[in-house]
């Protein structure tokens, strides 16, 4: 019933068995079902901004489980759950800045899960600036290519903070590969820039070269 995804496919082997995990940003509800499906939690609760989309989801989940075994909710993050009621949670599918929007207007209820599995689309670097500033421990991640994109996903529990950067992921086998098509990117921002004459935009995209410069040397070191 989930379709073919090797990002969906590697979050779902992240979980690790809870009794209720919050599904953020559902869409359709597939890594619901597919949780259920594979008896990796007891009870999902599936919550969206888009109420056309929960009731997918809906069907989706109705059409094989009791309604027991899940919880379809409209809002916006956190928001339609209770504090306590998750023991962790996965967000996936949107940007790194929005993510860390998310995680950061219901801090109580976040800090009270077990762990969470973000996903960002784009915008990971916001992401990894946020874990950092609010003390989350990385515990487990991968690199993940779909469609000609590279995505990280980051399994998190808050506790002794562990620094997250790109570095973090520069074991990966698609890491390289990932960081030269970023790089090569990079180096065509800075050329285009550079026509500009404005000191302070050449000096970012001077640093954004010389930082994925480093990610690269970084990442050949480790094999």
């Amino acid at each position: 019933m989930m379709p073919e995804s090797k990002r969906l496919k590697r979050v779902l082997e992240l979980v690790e068995p809870v009794e209720c995990i919050g599904d953020i940003g559902c869409d359709h509800g597939y890594i619901s079902y597919a949780l259920l499906e594979e008896n990796r939690v007891k009870k999902v609760i599936a919550s969206d901004i888009s109420a056309p989309s929960l009731e997918k989801a809906r069907g989706l989940l109705s059409s094989t489980f009791p309604e027991e075994y899940y919880d379809i909710r409209v809002g916006d993050g956190f928001k339609p759950m209770e504090s306590g009621e998750l023991n962790a949670a996965i967000i996936m599918g949107m940007g790194g800045r929005l993510i860390a929007d998310i995680l950061q207007n219901d801090r109580e209820k976040v800090e009270a899960l077990d762990y969470m599995i973000l996903q960002p689309m784009q915008g990971a670097e916001d992401l990894f600036d946020y874990l950092n500033r609010s003390g989350f421990a990385l515990v487990q991640s991968d690199l993940v290519e779909e469609r000609e994109k590279f995505y990280p996903i980051l399994l998190v529990k808050k506790g002794e903070n562990t620094f997250i950067d790109w570095k973090s992921f520069a074991h990966y086998g698609d890491f390289i590969p990932m960081a030269e098509k970023e790089l090569e990117r990079l180096r065509d921002v800075r050329r285009a820039v550079e026509k500009s004459g404005r000191a302070d935009i050449i000096e970012k995209a001077e640093s954004d070269v010389k930082r994925w410069e480093d990610y690269l040397e970084y990442s050949r070191t480790c094999r």
